[in-house]
């Protein structure tokens, strides 16, 4: 067996341990105190670095543009997360595809900056793609302190923090790129730091940017943390048997749906 089928394995008994038989009246119990009130939030601890809209256009983040016509996509999108965490009780999203270069951080970049313009929610939006961190290139930012210096002990949470000039939103970069990631994805500090920024505020969502499902086991080793995921495929590039295989592995992890990126037909640029 390979090692992505150990870690499979492995992962679907962690999430069957993880299934007590209260989590979902708990999960049920945070939603229904979430606010309907706007939230206005001033960061105080949390650097800001205002991301200019020219910079957000040239790398295809266009979920905040007013007027744009493929906005109206990532609109749907969000919807339609929406309505499944709500019947999930869950406020955690990871994006996913089979290989490199699908299209999944520019989606998970779109999907969070979307959330993030309904006005009573919060967004974080994380990169876990800790050998190819490509969050930050979306929003113009350098790649500087993020989630793997925080696991090695080099910098505090906070100083990985990043609120980009959008409302209500904040990034965790992926940090300097490393070849060991899924020990670290896997630590005891890692599950640590998931369930505090899972329970911390009862109005954020999370989205996670996923590494790649076929390349390694990173992916694997995390799935189980969050309440559901979301498959990128590319028309053109992604094979038949590459997505089969991809849905064999989200299947057991309240799997959402699948987005078809790049397609070729005018008015279908995403499926949902």
């Amino acid at each position: 067996m390979d090692r992505i089928g150990k870690a499979l394995i492995k992962a679907q008994q962690e999430n069957k341990t993880r299934q007590g038989p209260n989590r979902g009246s708990r999960r049920h119990s945070r939603s229904l105190q979430k606010s309907h009130e706007p939230i206005d939030i001033t960061y105080q601890q949390t650097r800001t670095k205002r991301v200019p809209p020219r910079v957000l256009a040239e790398q295809r983040v266009i979920a905040g543009q007013r007027g744009h016509p493929q906005a109206d996509v990532y609109r749907i999108l969000r919807t339609q997360v929406l309505r499944r965490l709500g019947e999930l009780g869950g406020n955690t999203v990871g994006i996913c595809s089979p290989n490199a270069s699908d299209g999944k951080s520019l989606t998970a970049a779109n999907l969070a900056v979307s959330l993030s313009m309904v006005p009573t929610q919060t967004v974080l939006l994380v990169d876990l793609d800790l050998r190819r961190p490509d969050i930050h290139r979306h929003f113009g930012l350098s790649l500087e302190n993020g989630l793997s210096d925080y696991l090695l002990g080099k910098r505090e949470l906070s100083d990985c923090l990043i609120h980009p000039g959008i409302d209500r939103l904040v990034i965790l970069p992926a940090g300097k790129s490393l070849h060991y990631s899924s020990e670290l994805l896997s630590s005891p500090k890692m599950e640590a730091l998931v369930k505090d920024l899972k329970g911390r505020y009862p109005d954020r969502l999370i989205v996670y940017d996923l590494p790649p499902l076929l390349s390694s086991d990173d992916a694997l080793v995390f799935v189980p943390y969050i309440d559901g995921s979301i498959l990128v495929i590319r028309e053109g590039k992604t094979r038949k048997r590459e997505i089969l295989r991809s849905l064999d592995i989200l299947q057991n992890f309240n799997f959402l749906g699948t987005i078809l990126n790049n397609s070729a037909e005018k008015y279908m640029d995403l499926y949902y």
